[in-house]
């Protein structure tokens, strides 16, 4: 059994082999070598395919086509090559060559491809016949349903296509407010005759109930 001096002596021992232990470690940690960590990649968005209307000039066939580029947006457009009627056909390209007479081929090389880079990353069901007028393409207007354009006096109204005949005075405020203030000063210079004739007729029917007096 150990005296009181003894048992302090072992603590004070205990507490400096404790102290020179957590100061090995200290110093053990700062000798070794800083490990870089590697910075997690940030995903990169990949790009928005391309965007064409493709179809027939002058015809109302043309359609919203994604493809890296002009030659493949016009592939999409067609069907699958059927290589009738081609020597030169090329399986593994997946055309039939200048001489191909197939359907999809003979209608491709009538088709044109226009870029439309303002559609790019939009969702099909978000691009209305308003966008198409606005990018220079005919449309339906989408509350008579008749042909309209630009050219036509055609406009894009919250993105749909709105012709002449259909456009009120509030769409008027939206897409043109100096034709707006004049068609309502053309309205009231119309009922302006209207009420003056009014008035005189009622003049009138006043001097004839004066006269039955």
């Amino acid at each position: 059994m150990l005296t009181p001096s003894e048992t302090r002596a072992r603590e004070a021992t205990i507490s400096r082999r404790a102290l020179l232990l957590g100061t090995s470690a200290v110093a053990v940690a700062a000798a070794l070598p800083a490990v870089q960590v590697a910075p997690v990649a940030a995903k990169v968005a990949k790009p928005p395919m391309p965007t064409w209307i493709v179809g027939t000039p002058g015809e109302w066939d043309h359609e919203v086509i994604r493809a890296a580029t002009r030659e493949a947006a016009v592939r999409l457009r067609c069907e699958e090559c059927e290589f009738e009627g081609s020597p030169d056909a090329d399986p593994a390209s997946g055309e039939g060559g200048p001489e191909c007479e197939c359907e999809a081929c003979y209608e491709s090389r009538g088709f044109e491809a226009t870029r439309v880079p303002e559609w790019d990353g939009r969702s099909a069901d978000s691009i209305g016949g308003g966008d198409w007028l606005v990018v220079g393409r005919e449309a339906l207007c989408d509350r008579c349903g008749y042909e309209t354009s630009a050219d036509a006096c055609g406009h894009n109204v919250g993105g749909k296509a709105v012709c002449e005949d259909c456009l009120t005075l509030a769409d008027w405020d939206i897409v043109d407010p100096e034709r707006a203030a004049e068609l309502r000063a053309e309205q009231e210079d119309e009922s302006l005759p209207a009420s003056l004739e009014s008035q005189k007729e009622g003049a009138a029917d006043s001097a004839s109930v004066k006269e039955r007096a």
